[in-house]
């Protein structure tokens, strides 16, 4: 999966959470709760791309498409056709979103050395057994990390330990890391409004988180705590890195205080963003495909490939496939199959490929007259390239040579092997074909028919191919 494409499903799940949380959870006042579904969200979409979302939905049967026979035709002059070679334009986006992100990291970077020259320039303070670093200027106050930064000249005597208490929750709740969480996030998904909305939310709840401690812990009223809130909405306002104070966001404070604590029944909607998110990735989610088991290659269509794409030599002249064909089944003393690259033992490779070229996936199959069995260019073939020949069973020569003759063969000769023609099983005593009508004719051992055929090639199988 490509970057972008990961980031663009990651902004599409942390937006239809943010949609639950403001349609659903923002004016609740369970600030905590909230604090804790932002940051699940956004971890959730983070991690939403790579789930497997398929095993919530029942896997589908494929439909068997129609098999067809597409021919495959060659080049006659055996040119490559070039492809087109045009700008990769998924290159240059992704270089362009890049210098967008490294654009805002280089402002996050200057920003912090901005904090850290204004923590250089304050001194250390202390109000009513609070401590704080006191700045010059007129600064909104603001927390980050673990130290308060204000103007205790810019704060009435009893105005300044509310705004210290204020800031203190942020410090001890760790409210500096939600907010530069957000800013990274923001830096690397600069380009998704749901980077910029869960900045925004986050600040604005940490915010309420804040107001309501300060209410409940102090013994001032709300209505002095929020004109004391809009005489600091005059001050400069702190670090771009800070939650920043505006008028905007002191409105929605001042609404949320006012407004009556959520009863335990509101935790429903809870619940109810939960299902709402489930269904959604449920609706989402691609069903997974149940695997159909690939039929295995029958004995006969393997064969048959072998047969149509082998080199054929005939008492160890190149021959071909229509010549094979044409020699009579009695003349015939054997035939011998090297198919693929499961050479025989010594096979000499290297001189066969310079001669006749690779081989690859293709066999050789070699016919061995009864009249040319010790002819000269047969023993020069088989010396040259290094083949022997391996004496055949006697009971499956017997097999062969009849079947072959077009004489039938008895139960007691196939010894407990089942006999397949063309693919059906048969049984021996309904099976007869004429003289120069076979096809083909393999006798498996016990081994290959059980892995063929189950328990009924236990004894071994004869498979039959007829014309």
């Amino acid at each position: 999966m490509s970057v972008l494409l990961y980031l663009l499903k990651t902004q599409v799940a942390l937006l239809l959470l943010l949609g639950v949380y403001y349609g659903l959870l923002r004016r609740l006042t369970f600030h905590q709760l909230n604090r804790a579904y932002l940051l699940g969200s956004l971890l959730l979409a983070g991690l939403y791309p790579a789930l497997d979302w398929s095993r919530l939905r029942p896997a589908t049967v494929p439909t068997v498409p129609l098999l067809a026979e597409v021919p495959v035709w060659t080049s006659a002059s055996g040119a490559v056709i070039p492809t087109n070679s045009g700008p990769d334009y998924g290159v240059w986006l992704l270089a362009a979103y890049g210098l967008g992100v490294g654009a805002l990291l280089l402002l996050l970077l200057v920003q912090g050395t901005a904090l850290w020259r204004l923590h250089r320039a304050s001194r250390p303070a202390e109000a009513d057994g609070m401590k704080f670093r006191a700045v010059a200027g007129k600064v909104s106050p603001f927390s980050f990390g673990r130290a308060i930064y204000l103007n205790p000249a810019h704060h009435a005597p009893a105005e300044l330990p509310v705004v210290l208490l204020h800031e203190l929750v942020h410090v001890r709740q760790a409210h500096t890391l939600d907010v530069l969480l957000g800013h990274l996030h923001r830096a690397m998904a600069w380009a998704s409004p749901a980077a910029w909305l869960w900045l925004r939310a986050t600040q604005e709840n940490l915010e309420f988180i804040a107001d309501a401690a300060v209410l409940r812990e102090s013994q001032l009223a709300p209505k002095q705590y929020q004109y004391s809130l809009v005489r600091l909405s005059t001050l400069a306002a702190g670090p771009a890195l800070v939650t920043p104070f505006s008028f905007i966001t002191l409105k929605n404070r001042i609404r949320m205080m006012n407004s009556q604590p959520s009863t335990r029944r509101q935790l429903l909607r809870y619940a109810a963003g939960f299902t709402l998110l489930g269904l959604v990735a449920v609706g989402c989610a691609t069903p997974k495909i149940a695997e159909m088991p690939q039929p295995e290659a029958s004995v006969e269509q393997q064969a048959r490939t072998t047969a149509d794409q082998a080199l054929y030599f005939i008492d160890g002249t190149p021959s071909s496939q229509a010549a094979a064909h044409q020699v009579d089944p009695s003349a015939l003393k054997s035939m011998h199959v090297i198919k693929g690259r499961k050479f025989m033992p010594g096979f000499n490779e290297a001189a066969f490929r310079q001669d006749f070229g690779a081989m690859d996936d293709k066999g050789v199959i070699l016919l061995v007259t009864k009249q040319g069995e010790n002819s000269e260019a047969l023993q020069a073939f088989t010396t040259k390239y290094n083949i022997t020949f391996q004496e055949q069973n006697p009971n499956e020569k017997a097999i062969t040579d009849a079947l072959v003759a077009g004489r039938t063969i008895s139960p007691a000769e196939l010894q407990g092997r089942i006999l397949l023609v063309n693919g059906v099983e048969t049984a021996v005593e309904n099976f007869s074909v004429p003289a120069g009508n076979m096809k083909s004719v393999y006798v498996l051992d016990a081994k290959r028919a059980t892995e063929k055929f189950g328990a009924k090639g236990q004894n071994g199988a004869v498979v039959v191919m007829t014309k």
